[in-house]
């Protein structure tokens, strides 16, 4: 099993997946499906509906925009380079699957069960992010949130380099050890919502005003 480092304490599971081993899959997407071991490259399943299972597979190039996907179980899968804008991906169990330089615009994704999810690089502006049971590690790195929306349980999120302009965090319910500390929080909505986050101190001073705020103070 591989494993992706975090930081020098952390790290979290990637994706087992045996590349040769992958069949080419250039099929519409099916109402009902289950996939396995298979290689997704520039498919179009953009504005389909389905229902089913993705395993140990890859998906390069591909075309997802608007997709309806519910339920979705998506195991030991790497997503790269691909558009998902405006996809609705719900009741989704997530278990070791990156995405990483995607454009997530628009995005709603509704996790039941998520642990070793790993999103990088992708664009992900106007999104909505819910996590109803967090088991392993859920770290974003270098995305940006602009208007976006997270729900549920962020405790075991991990954001490393994202910017959150006008993001809102109000409807999260625990984000006690959510890891914060490597990124901008400027124009973030909802900080109290984030009590238990880990900040820097530097960054407590950044956002004293806002605190202030949303506890009710007015600034004068």
């Amino acid at each position: 099993m591989q494993f992706r480092t975090i930081d020098d304490d952390r790290s979290m599971r990637r994706p087992a997946i045996e590349t040769e081993s992958l069949a080419r899959l250039d099929d519409d997407l099916d109402h009902d499906f289950e996939y396995g071991e298979r290689l997704l490259d520039g498919i179009d399943w953009s504005g389909g509906v389905g229902d089913g299972i993705l395993e140990e597979s890859v998906v390069n190039d591909a075309d997802l925009s608007g997709a309806v996907l519910s339920p979705f179980a998506i195991v030991d899968t790497v997503i790269g380079r691909s558009e998902i804008s405006n996809g609705r991906w719900e009741r989704v169990t997530a278990r070791r699957l990156e995405i990483t330089d995607c454009r997530l615009v628009g995005w709603q994704a509704q996790f039941s069960l998520v642990t070793d999810l790993y999103i990088a690089d992708c664009r992900t502006d106007f999104a909505g992010i819910s996590i109803g049971t967090a088991k392993g590690p859920i770290v974003f790195e270098r995305c940006r949130f602009a208007s976006a929306s997270f729900l549920g349980d962020l405790s075991r999120a991990i954001f490393i380099d994202c910017t959150f302009r006008d993001a809102d965090f109000s409807r999260v319910s625990d984000a006690r050890g959510c890891d914060l500390r490597r990124s901008d929080l400027a124009g973030v909505n909802g900080l109290l919502s984030l009590s238990g986050a880990l900040i820097t101190a530097e960054q407590a001073v950044d956002i004293s005003g806002e605190l202030a705020v949303a506890a009710g103070f007015t600034l004068a």
